[in-house]
């Protein structure tokens, strides 16, 4: 990232409660919707997008629904 050193980033403990909310609300629905085929390729992304925003990562538990 050349020339961007400069760059003010903001991480959850910075956001507003209703930012933060609407940005893990957005990735559940985004783990909730990928096929079973990507969905690992989805999970590594938000889990990439939590830890640039200061979060520790995701943690998934599976269930089964009948």
């Amino acid at each position: 990232m050349m020339g961007h050193e400069d760059i003010k980033t903001l991480g959850f403990k910075d956001m507003h409660s209703e930012q933060m909310q609407a940005l893990l609300e957005f990735i559940s629905i985004a783990l909730h919707s990928a096929e079973d085929n990507e969905f690992e390729d989805v999970l590594k992304a938000a889990e990439e997008v939590v830890i640039l925003f200061g979060g520790v990562g995701i943690n998934v538990e599976y269930s089964v629904g009948y």
